[in-house]
């Protein structure tokens, strides 16, 4: 189930994609997301990870794996699946993934994101990760999120083709690898999306698991 905000907020998303269309994309590939816990001002809490996106989007999966600096075992595990050496989420499901961390150091895993084709190119993903105290939401995040980071996944035009990737980071202690020289993080691309998820915030089913 996908809320109504998250529906409106998805498609501003998709017209932030396709206005910064011409500075070049992202092939889909396997991401190396870090966190500096350091610069958080809490010494534990939570890193939480969401996968959503407007209903009727073609079917895409993140998976999450490598982590690094996260309890063994999730505090929450709603609408995610265990795979080897990681977790899954479907763009279909209102999921959460959410491990407790001792703050202080590096928290990293690895993402990749990969879905079927959509000839239309009309819709997109978005996988989000946050850093939550057990009240507050952590760091430099977009107000209306939560987010530290967002990662925004396009459906390739056709069978067989890697889809597109956009980073939009909100708090420096975020890095990625490889380094997204290439990606859509240009002056045009990131105003309007910045501006879309403040407008918008995304529903979240954390709401309904811890308060």
């Amino acid at each position: 189930m996908i809320f109504d905000v998250q529906k409106r907020l998805l498609r501003r998303v998709a017209l932030a994609l396709a206005l910064a269309a011409g500075c070049g994309a992202a092939s889909a590939s396997v991401l190396h997301v870090a966190i500096d816990t350091s610069t958080f001002g809490a010494t534990s809490g939570y890193i939480d990870m969401e996968f959503s996106a407007i209903a009727g989007a073609p079917l895409a999966t993140a998976v999450v794996s490598n982590l690094v600096g996260l309890a063994a075992t999730p505090d929450i595990q709603w609408g995610v699946d265990p795979v080897s050496g990681g977790y899954s989420f479907r763009n279909d499901t209102l999921n959460l993934l959410s491990h407790a961390a001792t703050f202080g150091g590096i928290v990293s895993f690895d993402l990749a994101i990969t879905g079927a084709a959509d000839p239309g190119a009309g819709y997109a993903s978005v996988f989000k990760v946050a850093a939550f105290d057990g009240a507050n939401y952590l760091g430099n995040f977009d107000p209306a999120t939560g987010a530290l980071a967002a990662f925004l996944w396009t459906p390739a035009p056709v069978a067989g083709a890697s889809g597109d990737v956009l980073a939009a980071v909100f708090d420096d202690s975020v890095t990625l690898l490889p380094e997204p020289a290439d990606w859509l993080l240009m002056a045009i691309g990131m105003a309007v999306l910045v501006l879309a998820l403040q407008r918008q915030g995304l529903a979240s089913p954390r709401a309904a698991n811890r308060p």
